[in-house]
């Protein structure tokens, strides 16, 4: 062999070898992550569903990848100033945005900010399924959904319900509401379900639908009254509580999510690392009775199937308005 291919031949050698060594290096890298902490961004007031959602999800997952996990609340209509601060955060894994049916919903419906949330964000798994609370004051006449109604069309116009924002699914669900019952109410939106719970407890509204999370720590107290319950079916975890289909207004059928997302470009390795560090969160028995206390059952999926519940979620509202007629103001 001539010296000329010998040395090329080396060259190779040492080249494979320079190589070889940086795959340790590269792979350690995406392993250490995190190595400082992460933010849950939520676009909602401190003691409403998502939040809550947020802290207890967070708390176990610091444990387990051995980092802080804070938690910002950054409450405005719909969710808007989280997802814009999500959207312009660094793509590195370390600021999350905290989901919800609303905050889809909302963006697509009512907003129309410069934000799709179906190419700005990557999904990294949904968390729960829970059905919104319909809740009144113990004190109101109306004790179930019949009585709701037959209140509502004998004072029309007279009854306020609020909501989590323009556009959020308690909105839309009390839109759905009125439609299929066929009565008019005013509309108080909030920027969260806790101050709408605070003004409910107060008596300035007279229903609110609004997470299981936020909401059954006052029914439990005994300071709301749970008069229904928005999916098509009853929960496991809420057995004995009618839906409101079963109590008067059939096809009504709304169901809430919370999943959380990072901003586009995050590293696929950083957002797969992190769906299985949730994956096994939501296994965990503390998370679960945690989470089942208060409605919710928890529900893992892939970023895939979380994209696709995303774009789902937003077509099904879309389409409900268009056919409904439904006003969103």
């Amino acid at each position: 062999m001539n010296r000329s291919r010998h040395r090329q031949i080396r060259a190779i050698a040492l080249a494979c070898t320079a190589l070889f060594a940086l795959a340790p290096a590269a792979g350690a890298q995406s392993a250490e992550y995190p190595t400082k902490p992460l933010r849950f961004i939520v676009g909602f007031a401190a003691g409403g569903g998502t939040d809550i959602t947020a802290r207890v999800v967070g708390d176990a997952l610091s444990k387990r990848v051995d980092q802080s996990v804070i938690v910002d609340n950054r409450p405005s209509a719909g969710g808007v100033l989280a997802r814009r601060l999500a959207a312009e955060a660094n793509p590195d894994g370390y600021t999350l945005l905290m989901l919800s049916g609303s905050q889809t919903a909302g963006a697509v419906l009512v907003y129309k900010e410069p934000i799709d949330m179906r190419k700005t964000f990557a999904g990294i798994s949904r968390l729960t399924s829970q059905p919104y609370l319909l809740t009144n004051h113990p004190n109101f006449p109306a004790k179930n959904v019949k009585e709701i109604v037959s209140y509502a069309k004998a004072n029309p116009g007279k009854m306020n319900y609020g909501s989590t924002g323009v556009g959020s699914m308690a909105h839309l669900a009390s839109a759905l509401f009125e439609h299929i019952a066929k009565v008019q109410m005013v509309h108080v939106p909030y920027k969260g379900a806790s101050p709408g719970l605070l003004d409910l407890l107060r008596g300035q509204i007279q229903f609110l639908f609004a997470s299981a999370t936020s909401s059954m720590p006052h029914v439990r107290a005994g300071r709301l009254r749970l008069v229904a319950q928005s999916s098509g079916e009853r929960s496991p975890q809420l057995p004995d509580v009618p839906t409101v289909a079963e109590g008067g207004l059939p096809g009504f059928d709304v169901t809430g999510w919370y999943g959380i997302a990072a901003p586009t470009g995050t590293p696929q390795a950083i957002i797969q690392k992190l769906n299985r560090e949730i994956g096994e969160v939501l296994k965990d028995a503390a998370v679960k009775k945690k989470m089942a206390a208060d409605g919710a059952d928890m529900r893992h999926s892939t970023p895939d199937q979380f994209r696709a519940l995303v774009e789902e979620e937003a077509q099904r509202w879309i389409n409900l308005v268009k056919a409904t007629g439904l006003k969103l103001k």
